[in-house]
């Protein structure tokens, strides 16, 4: 009987190590140096890497002009995104958005406003795009929700967003802090945009920073409790052989 259960085990252990084998580690950028060409296109008018991070900053421009548009070259469909952000306040404070399944302009748009914005603050709002007609950039109203916790400008945080098919969870912690907090979740019975990369979208007097970037194939590859010691560590050495 005991050598049935080990043996029961070992099969159970085998099939978890082979599903956890097929999760792959797209993007892994911590943005020192120069924009990787082997991930992003970007965006030479509101790209730019400062100390060690992505600065995204417009002064000008109606938020739906080319320059204002800027993305990965990495295509997904189920994933698990991670990456540090700080908002800064000059010379308003300012929202971070994201854009996700992104093909030009067809994409979802997470949205995150600081407890000092205008507009809605302290809120994490999802958007659709259907292409250039800007009548399809619409807001999913029933699913916009304010963060558990302030978010504030100059202070860093770090986001988790998991996708998987049509369903997006998103989490957020300070940065430093153990454990993630849910702020909103999204499902889009139509599952507008099944594939694409990521990118981000910037506006007039928008400015913000994104560090420490990872995008796994799936959602279950994001740690949303404490990490595991040296886990960071392991994945920037894995990338780098």
């Amino acid at each position: 009987m005991r050598k049935i259960a080990i043996f029961c085990g070992l099969i159970i252990f085998t099939l978890l190590l082979c599903q956890m084998s097929y999760a792959k580690l797209l993007v892994a950028d911590d943005f020192k140096g120069k924009l990787k060409d082997k991930y992003w296109k970007g965006q030479k008018e509101s790209w730019d890497i400062k100390k060690d991070h992505l600065e995204i900053h417009r002064v000008a421009g109606d938020g739906n002009g080319a320059e204002d548009f800027g993305y990965g070259i990495i295509e997904f469909e189920d994933f698990g995104l991670r990456f540090d952000f700080y908002l800064f306040s000059d010379p308003q404070p300012s929202k971070m958005e994201l854009l996700f399944r992104a093909n030009d302009l067809h994409f979802y748009q997470l949205i995150v406003t600081p407890s000092d914005g205008f507009g809605r603050p302290n809120s994490a709002r999802w958007y659709k795009r259907e292409g250039e007609d800007r009548g399809t950039w619409n807001e999913y109203i029933d699913f916009r929700d304010e963060f558990p916790i302030p978010i504030n400008t100059k202070v860093w945080y770090t986001l988790a967003l998991l996708g998987n098919d049509n369903n997006f969870e998103l989490y957020v912690k300070q940065q430093n802090e153990l454990s993630f907090q849910k702020v909103s979740d999204l499902n889009d019975a139509k599952n507008l945009h099944p594939k694409g990369v990521m990118g981000f979208h910037t506006n007039q007097l928008q400015h913000y920073y994104i560090d420490n970037l990872f995008l796994y194939d799936s959602h279950r590859e994001v740690s949303l409790s404490v990490e595991p010691h040296g886990k960071l560590a392991v994945t920037w050495a894995t990338l780098k052989q």
